[in-house]
Protein backbone atom coordinates (compact mmCIF):
# COMPACT_ATOMS: atom_id res chain seq x y z
CA UNK A 1 0.00 0.00 0.00
CA UNK A 2 1.37 3.43 -0.95
CA UNK A 3 2.32 5.62 1.97
CA UNK A 4 1.07 9.20 1.95
CA UNK A 5 3.40 11.79 3.41
CA UNK A 6 3.77 15.50 3.87
CA UNK A 7 7.17 17.09 3.37
CA UNK A 8 8.88 20.37 4.05
CA UNK A 9 11.50 22.03 6.22
CA UNK A 10 11.61 22.47 9.98
CA UNK A 11 11.10 26.15 10.74
CA UNK A 12 13.45 25.82 13.72
CA UNK A 13 16.51 23.99 12.36
CA UNK A 14 15.92 24.11 8.58
CA UNK A 15 16.28 20.35 7.97
CA UNK A 16 14.15 18.53 5.41
CA UNK A 17 11.39 16.37 6.87
CA UNK A 18 8.83 13.86 5.66
CA UNK A 19 5.97 12.95 8.00
CA UNK A 20 2.90 10.70 7.68
CA UNK A 21 0.07 12.62 6.07
CA UNK A 22 -2.36 11.83 8.89
CA UNK A 23 -0.22 13.56 11.55
CA UNK A 24 -1.44 16.97 12.64
CA UNK A 25 1.38 17.52 15.13
CA UNK A 26 4.89 16.09 15.35
CA UNK A 27 8.43 16.54 16.69
CA UNK A 28 11.34 17.35 14.39
CA UNK A 29 13.65 14.36 13.92
CA UNK A 30 16.73 16.61 14.12
CA UNK A 31 16.12 19.32 16.71
CA UNK A 32 13.14 17.89 18.60
CA UNK A 33 11.00 21.02 18.18
CA UNK A 34 7.27 20.42 18.46
CA UNK A 35 5.28 21.70 15.48
CA UNK A 36 1.95 21.49 13.73
CA UNK A 37 1.93 19.94 10.27
CA UNK A 38 0.95 23.22 8.63
CA UNK A 39 4.09 24.84 10.03
CA UNK A 40 6.36 22.84 7.70
CA UNK A 41 8.17 25.26 5.42
CA UNK A 42 7.24 24.40 1.86
CA UNK A 43 10.09 24.25 -0.65
CA UNK A 44 10.89 21.85 -3.43
CA UNK A 45 13.52 19.29 -2.56
CA UNK A 46 16.46 19.45 -4.89
CA UNK A 47 18.67 16.74 -6.26
CA UNK A 48 20.98 15.24 -3.62
CA UNK A 49 24.11 15.88 -5.69
CA UNK A 50 23.16 19.52 -6.16
CA UNK A 51 22.50 19.89 -2.44
CA UNK A 52 25.83 18.26 -1.58
CA UNK A 53 27.65 20.60 -3.97
CA UNK A 54 25.98 23.56 -2.27
CA UNK A 55 27.03 22.23 1.13
CA UNK A 56 30.67 22.09 0.04
CA UNK A 57 30.45 25.57 -1.47
CA UNK A 58 29.07 27.05 1.75
CA UNK A 59 31.55 25.15 3.91
CA UNK A 60 34.43 26.52 1.84
CA UNK A 61 33.10 30.06 1.50
CA UNK A 62 31.90 30.89 5.02
CA UNK A 63 35.35 31.26 6.65
CA UNK A 64 36.42 33.78 4.01
CA UNK A 65 33.11 35.62 4.51
CA UNK A 66 34.35 36.23 8.06
CA UNK A 67 38.15 36.56 7.89
CA UNK A 68 38.03 38.60 4.69
CA UNK A 69 35.91 41.32 6.28
CA UNK A 70 37.50 42.28 9.57
CA UNK A 71 37.69 45.85 10.92
CA UNK A 72 33.92 46.34 10.60
CA UNK A 73 34.19 49.17 13.13
CA UNK A 74 35.56 51.46 10.42
CA UNK A 75 32.11 51.51 8.85
CA UNK A 76 29.91 51.61 11.96
CA UNK A 77 28.05 54.83 11.35
CA UNK A 78 24.82 55.75 9.59
CA UNK A 79 26.65 57.09 6.53
CA UNK A 80 29.12 54.27 5.82
CA UNK A 81 27.46 51.10 7.07
CA UNK A 82 24.69 50.78 4.41
CA UNK A 83 27.19 50.77 1.54
CA UNK A 84 29.58 48.44 3.37
CA UNK A 85 26.76 46.03 4.18
CA UNK A 86 25.46 46.02 0.58
CA UNK A 87 28.98 45.37 -0.69
CA UNK A 88 29.36 42.47 1.75
CA UNK A 89 26.08 40.88 0.65
CA UNK A 90 26.92 41.33 -3.02
CA UNK A 91 30.42 39.83 -2.72
CA UNK A 92 29.18 36.85 -0.70
CA UNK A 93 25.79 36.35 -2.33
CA UNK A 94 26.72 33.09 -4.04
CA UNK A 95 27.70 31.48 -0.72
CA UNK A 96 24.80 32.98 1.25
CA UNK A 97 22.19 31.92 -1.29
CA UNK A 98 23.62 28.40 -1.48
CA UNK A 99 22.86 27.75 2.19
CA UNK A 100 19.16 26.82 1.74
CA UNK A 101 20.17 24.15 -0.80
CA UNK A 102 22.94 22.93 1.47
CA UNK A 103 20.42 22.55 4.29
CA UNK A 104 18.62 19.86 2.27
CA UNK A 105 21.47 17.37 2.47
CA UNK A 106 20.34 14.36 4.53
CA UNK A 107 21.57 14.33 8.11
CA UNK A 108 22.37 17.50 10.02
CA UNK A 109 24.04 19.80 7.45
CA UNK A 110 23.54 23.01 9.44
CA UNK A 111 25.36 21.53 12.41
CA UNK A 112 28.10 20.38 10.05
CA UNK A 113 28.44 23.87 8.60
CA UNK A 114 28.47 25.50 12.02
CA UNK A 115 31.14 23.20 13.41
CA UNK A 116 33.23 23.54 10.26
CA UNK A 117 33.12 27.34 10.44
CA UNK A 118 34.14 27.48 14.11
CA UNK A 119 36.98 25.01 13.52
CA UNK A 120 38.16 26.99 10.49
CA UNK A 121 38.21 30.20 12.51
CA UNK A 122 40.11 28.49 15.32
CA UNK A 123 42.74 27.28 12.83
CA UNK A 124 42.91 30.74 11.21
CA UNK A 125 43.43 32.49 14.56
CA UNK A 126 46.33 30.17 15.39
CA UNK A 127 47.87 30.59 11.95
CA UNK A 128 47.54 34.39 11.79
CA UNK A 129 48.47 35.36 15.32
CA UNK A 130 51.48 37.65 15.64
CA UNK A 131 53.17 39.52 18.48
CA UNK A 132 50.98 42.52 17.77
CA UNK A 133 47.79 40.48 17.32
CA UNK A 134 46.98 37.70 19.74
CA UNK A 135 44.76 34.74 18.92
CA UNK A 136 42.22 36.15 21.35
CA UNK A 137 41.96 39.51 19.60
CA UNK A 138 41.66 37.82 16.21
CA UNK A 139 38.74 35.77 17.47
CA UNK A 140 37.16 38.97 18.79
CA UNK A 141 37.42 40.44 15.30
CA UNK A 142 35.84 37.32 13.84
CA UNK A 143 33.01 37.51 16.37
CA UNK A 144 32.27 41.12 15.42
CA UNK A 145 32.16 40.25 11.71
CA UNK A 146 29.85 37.30 12.38
CA UNK A 147 27.59 39.47 14.51
CA UNK A 148 27.44 42.61 12.38
CA UNK A 149 27.81 41.26 8.82
CA UNK A 150 27.36 37.51 8.37
CA UNK A 151 24.26 37.01 10.51
CA UNK A 152 22.46 40.19 9.37
CA UNK A 153 23.25 39.27 5.75
CA UNK A 154 21.78 35.78 6.13
CA UNK A 155 18.74 37.14 7.94
CA UNK A 156 18.15 39.67 5.17
CA UNK A 157 17.50 36.75 2.77
CA UNK A 158 14.52 35.75 4.95
CA UNK A 159 14.99 32.02 4.47
CA UNK A 160 14.14 29.57 7.29
CA UNK A 161 17.34 27.58 6.76
CA UNK A 162 19.40 30.78 7.01
CA UNK A 163 17.63 31.79 10.21
CA UNK A 164 18.13 28.30 11.67
CA UNK A 165 21.84 28.48 10.82
CA UNK A 166 22.15 31.87 12.57
CA UNK A 167 20.51 30.51 15.70
CA UNK A 168 22.71 27.41 15.68
CA UNK A 169 25.91 29.38 15.01
CA UNK A 170 25.16 31.67 17.94
CA UNK A 171 24.51 28.68 20.19
CA UNK A 172 27.67 26.80 19.17
CA UNK A 173 29.86 29.91 19.33
CA UNK A 174 28.72 30.61 22.88
CA UNK A 175 29.49 27.02 23.82
CA UNK A 176 33.00 27.33 22.38
CA UNK A 177 33.67 30.88 23.66
CA UNK A 178 31.32 31.68 26.57
CA UNK A 179 33.22 34.89 27.37
CA UNK A 180 33.01 36.20 23.80
CA UNK A 181 29.37 37.23 24.01
CA UNK A 182 27.36 38.53 21.08
CA UNK A 183 23.68 38.94 20.27
CA UNK A 184 21.66 38.01 17.22
CA UNK A 185 20.83 41.20 15.36
CA UNK A 186 19.76 42.42 11.93
CA UNK A 187 20.70 45.15 9.49
CA UNK A 188 17.53 47.05 10.39
CA UNK A 189 18.32 46.92 14.12
CA UNK A 190 21.86 48.21 13.57
CA UNK A 191 20.65 51.11 11.44
CA UNK A 192 17.92 51.90 13.94
CA UNK A 193 20.55 52.14 16.67
CA UNK A 194 22.46 54.77 14.69
CA UNK A 195 19.34 56.88 14.28
CA UNK A 196 17.70 56.51 17.69
CA UNK A 197 20.54 57.83 19.83
CA UNK A 198 20.94 61.06 17.91
CA UNK A 199 24.28 62.63 18.85
CA UNK A 200 24.95 61.57 22.48
CA UNK A 201 25.57 57.92 21.70
CA UNK A 202 27.45 56.62 24.74
CA UNK A 203 25.72 58.72 27.41
CA UNK A 204 22.29 58.01 25.91
CA UNK A 205 22.97 54.29 25.82
CA UNK A 206 24.06 54.32 29.47
CA UNK A 207 20.93 56.20 30.51
CA UNK A 208 18.65 53.97 28.44
CA UNK A 209 19.94 50.82 30.14
CA UNK A 210 19.16 52.51 33.47
CA UNK A 211 15.60 53.23 32.23
CA UNK A 212 16.10 56.98 32.37
CA UNK A 213 13.91 59.13 30.06
CA UNK A 214 15.38 61.09 27.17
CA UNK A 215 14.85 64.35 29.07
CA UNK A 216 16.42 63.14 32.32
CA UNK A 217 18.69 65.61 34.17
CA UNK A 218 21.83 63.64 33.30
CA UNK A 219 21.27 63.67 29.52
CA UNK A 220 20.14 67.28 29.62
CA UNK A 221 23.35 68.28 31.40
CA UNK A 222 25.60 66.39 28.96
CA UNK A 223 23.80 67.86 25.94
CA UNK A 224 24.15 71.36 27.30
CA UNK A 225 27.84 70.71 27.93
CA UNK A 226 28.23 69.61 24.32
CA UNK A 227 26.19 72.44 22.81
CA UNK A 228 27.64 75.26 24.92
CA UNK A 229 31.11 74.46 26.22
CA UNK A 230 32.43 71.96 23.66
CA UNK A 231 31.10 73.79 20.60
CA UNK A 232 32.91 76.91 21.74
CA UNK A 233 36.18 75.41 22.98
CA UNK A 234 36.71 72.15 21.03
CA UNK A 235 34.26 71.71 18.12
CA UNK A 236 36.62 69.33 16.30
CA UNK A 237 36.52 66.99 19.27
CA UNK A 238 32.73 66.67 18.93
CA UNK A 239 33.14 65.42 15.37
CA UNK A 240 35.77 62.90 16.47
CA UNK A 241 33.41 61.52 19.08
CA UNK A 242 30.58 61.24 16.56
CA UNK A 243 32.83 59.16 14.32
CA UNK A 244 33.94 56.81 17.13
CA UNK A 245 30.88 56.56 19.39
CA UNK A 246 28.55 54.64 17.03
CA UNK A 247 31.13 51.88 16.69
CA UNK A 248 31.63 51.69 20.45
CA UNK A 249 27.91 51.58 21.25
CA UNK A 250 27.17 49.04 18.53
CA UNK A 251 30.00 46.83 19.79
CA UNK A 252 28.67 46.98 23.34
CA UNK A 253 25.05 46.43 22.31
CA UNK A 254 25.63 43.43 20.06
CA UNK A 255 29.07 42.00 20.82
CA UNK A 256 29.08 42.27 24.61
CA UNK A 257 26.66 42.33 27.55
CA UNK A 258 25.20 45.86 27.73
CA UNK A 259 23.39 45.16 31.03
CA UNK A 260 26.80 44.63 32.62
CA UNK A 261 28.94 47.11 30.66
CA UNK A 262 26.88 50.31 30.74
CA UNK A 263 26.49 50.48 34.55
CA UNK A 264 30.27 50.09 34.81
CA UNK A 265 30.77 52.98 32.38
CA UNK A 266 28.53 55.15 34.53
CA UNK A 267 30.35 54.22 37.73
CA UNK A 268 33.84 54.55 36.24
CA UNK A 269 33.42 57.69 34.14
CA UNK A 270 30.06 59.35 33.66
CA UNK A 271 29.03 59.74 37.30
CA UNK A 272 32.11 61.87 37.99
CA UNK A 273 31.55 63.75 34.71
CA UNK A 274 28.00 64.53 35.81
CA UNK A 275 29.22 65.73 39.20
CA UNK A 276 31.73 68.01 37.48
CA UNK A 277 29.01 69.42 35.25
CA UNK A 278 26.90 70.25 38.28
CA UNK A 279 29.91 72.00 39.80
CA UNK A 280 30.68 73.78 36.50
CA UNK A 281 34.08 72.09 36.30
CA UNK A 282 34.00 71.87 32.51
CA UNK A 283 37.66 71.06 31.89
CA UNK A 284 37.78 68.11 34.27
CA UNK A 285 34.56 66.73 32.81
CA UNK A 286 36.05 66.92 29.32
CA UNK A 287 39.23 65.20 30.48
CA UNK A 288 37.33 62.30 32.07
CA UNK A 289 35.02 61.91 29.07
CA UNK A 290 38.00 61.81 26.72
CA UNK A 291 39.63 59.13 28.88
CA UNK A 292 36.43 57.10 28.64
CA UNK A 293 36.31 57.25 24.84
CA UNK A 294 39.98 56.29 24.59
CA UNK A 295 39.58 53.37 26.99
CA UNK A 296 36.46 52.00 25.26
CA UNK A 297 38.09 52.37 21.84
CA UNK A 298 41.14 50.40 22.96
CA UNK A 299 38.99 47.71 24.57
CA UNK A 300 36.66 47.01 21.66
CA UNK A 301 38.80 48.06 18.70
CA UNK A 302 42.50 47.90 19.62
CA UNK A 303 43.55 48.55 16.03
CA UNK A 304 41.25 51.50 15.45
CA UNK A 305 43.38 54.41 14.26
CA UNK A 306 40.77 56.91 15.37
CA UNK A 307 40.87 55.62 18.92
CA UNK A 308 43.69 58.05 19.68
CA UNK A 309 41.37 60.90 20.53
CA UNK A 310 43.25 64.06 21.38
Amino acid sequence: MEKHTKSGFCRHCGNYLEIPAELTEFSCLYCGARMKAEELQKQERVDCLEAQASLEKVKKGLPEAVTGYLNVFRYLNAKSFPNHFRKYVQENREVLEALPLAAQVPGAPLEELTEALIKALQAWSLREKKPARSRDSLLDDAKITICLLLIPALRSLEDPAGEAFCQLLHEKWMEAYPKKVFSLTSYEAIMSGFESRKLCFITTAVCQIANKPDDCPELTAFRQFRDIYMKEHCPDLIQQYYEIAPAIVTAIDYTDCPQRVYPRIWERYLSSCYEDLQNRNWERCLETYTQMVRALSRKYFPDMEKSQVQ
